[in-house]
């Protein structure tokens, strides 16, 4: 198996866990935040969702800028877990066409962690998706959710 594909199996693990993890949160808690500063659920949820796209895309093409990605109110939760699905089946088209031969090709980013090979930009991209989804993990049993997915 290559690179490539050992990297979107990882994400793909992650990401179906993140969509499960959503059916379990009520409608009602989409705006739920555990302090004032933070993103709310169905924020964090988007940002997941759309940055790991903006990453994908980075490592396939080389060109692109890391930005904190708009996001948009959802009336529930049906309609949030629509685009994070829509959202990982575009994202999943473009990172099965990632060769490893891309992966390899060195990338230069005024932010230091992306410089390197692309490979870099889908590492860094798979441990953010995995440092929000513990934080969703962790908004969930605040919000009273008591039977979660299993986290991998």
């Amino acid at each position: 198996m290559g690179r490539a594909k050992q990297l979107l199996d990882q994400w793909l693990t992650h990401r179906t866990v993140l969509e499960k993890l959503l059916e379990t949160v009520p409608d009602e808690h989409l705006g739920f935040k555990p302090w004032p500063g933070a993103m709310a659920l169905g924020e964090m949820a988007q940002h997941v969702a759309r940055s790991a796209d903006m990453f994908v895309n980075m490592a396939k093409t080389g060109q692109g800028r890391i930005s904190m990605p708009e996001t948009v109110p959802f009336a529930s939760t049906a309609e949030l877990l629509d685009f994070v699905r829509r959202m990982t089946e575009k994202t999943k088209a473009v990172y099965e066409t990632i060769t490893d031969e891309e992966l390899r090709i060195h990338f230069d980013h005024p932010h230091p962690n992306f410089n390197g090979p692309r490979e870099k930009i889908l590492v860094v991209s798979n441990d953010h998706e995995i440092h929000h989804k513990g934080q969703l993990f962790v908004y969930a049993r605040m919000i009273g959710v008591e039977k979660l997915p299993f986290f991998i």
